[in-house]
């Protein structure tokens, strides 16, 4: 009986490294999730232990760490430091920025910086780690409590961000979750409650895009640059050469889950829609004819964002009334809650981690 109840325990640990990285690991019986406080809190690992499936994108290229608490300042260098999984971006998403006295490139520079790590709680009901920082370009101090109970498959996620300096800031806060194989393919489905969506005109030489730009469309039916309708709650084959990148809107309820019903697992995502107003599609089905990607990576990436669309930023932004600010001394924060569920070929809704 004391063995049992020993194995029935959450646990948490900061005594790893990861490619010279501090590194933790949360575990309980359902989920074993790796972060990395060493750059940026990442989360490299979020393994379903019933099914053995990791369902997050793993990069298919050699990125590298960067530098100790240096900001790298070239626009793509947030991709060559992108080691897959899921990042937290702050204070832009998508960019590039300027700002009195500095520059934003891509993604901003909370996932390119060391938090801090702090293990909160550690008892028979559940683990928490506690990650900070202070960004470095902006006066914003940022938390992250990552918290395993016990006994369900799921990972609670609360936020909060502080503006600690004098003056109003703007600011787009996202979640950038990047799935891969094996969960997402033609054996998967995605179900999200949006609305009317919006695809942005694509830029001049892109043409991997399957989707026609420039168009406003009812979720799922989105129109093919064929002309051709698109179910985008399906995934196309892994041999496909597809990039595209579509905003999702009008979702009420903030949840997403992807289900795959041949390998018995699925991810769910619940978020405050209120606060993440647009849920950003990135669709890199080996159509990413760029570097450092160059056709390697299979990826959907479902990413809760405060703001739209990931170009033309900040002006685009600001004009459709998504851009955010912080007041002096303001604190927002938020909870977010990420699960693997099975015995579902479909998902109607999801709840504090449970989906219907």
């Amino acid at each position: 009986m004391g063995m049992g109840y020993f194995d029935d325990r959450p646990s948490v640990s900061t005594d790893f490294t990861y490619r010279g990285m501090d590194a933790a690991i949360l575990e309980n019986e359902h989920l074993r999730v790796l972060v990395l406080p060493g750059k940026g809190g990442d989360i490299l690992e979020f393994r379903d232990k019933r099914t053995d499936v990791d369902v997050l994108y793993h990069a298919d290229y050699q990125w590298d760490p960067p530098g100790d608490r240096v900001i790298p300042s070239t626009e793509m260098t947030w991709n060559e430091h992108y080691p897959g999984g899921w990042q937290l971006n702050l204070p832009v998403a998508g960019g590039p920025m300027s700002i009195p006295g500095n520059h934003y490139d891509h993604h901003g520079e909370s996932a390119l910086i060391p938090w801090d790590a702090t293990v909160t709680r550690d008892d028979d009901d559940a683990v928490t780690l506690e990650l900070s920082t202070r960004l470095r370009r902006y006066p914003f101090a940022v938390t992250r409590e990552l918290t395993l109970p016990a006994d369900e498959s799921s990972l609670l996620v609360a936020e909060s961000v502080t503006n600690e300096g004098e003056y109003e800031l703007e600011y787009a806060w996202q979640h950038h979750v990047a799935l891969g194989r094996p969960l997402i393919g033609p054996d998967a489905r995605l179900d999200v409650p949006a609305g009317e969506s919006y695809i942005d005109d694509y830029p001049e030489g892109h043409e991997t895009n399957r989707l026609a730009g420039d168009q406003h469309f009812e979720w799922p039916t989105a129109e093919a640059v064929d002309g051709e309708d698109v179910d985008l709650t399906a995934f196309p084959p892994t041999d496909s050469e597809i990039h595209d990148q579509a905003y999702l809107l009008g979702v009420d309820e903030g949840w997403y889950a992807v289900t795959n019903s041949e390998l018995d697992v699925g991810f769910a995502l619940s978020y405050p829609a209120e606060h993440f107003e647009s849920l950003w599609y990135w669709q890199a089905f080996g159509g990413m004819d760029e570097s450092p990607f160059w056709g390697r990576n299979y990826t959907a990436g479902l990413e809760p964002t405060t703001a739209y669309p990931g170009h033309s930023y900040p002006e685009a932004q600001r004009e459709n009334g998504t851009m955010k600010t912080l007041e002096p001394g303001e604190t927002v924060s938020v909870e977010l809650t990420a699960s693997t569920y099975g015995g579902r070929e479909r998902v109607t809704g999801v709840e504090n981690g449970v989906v219907e």
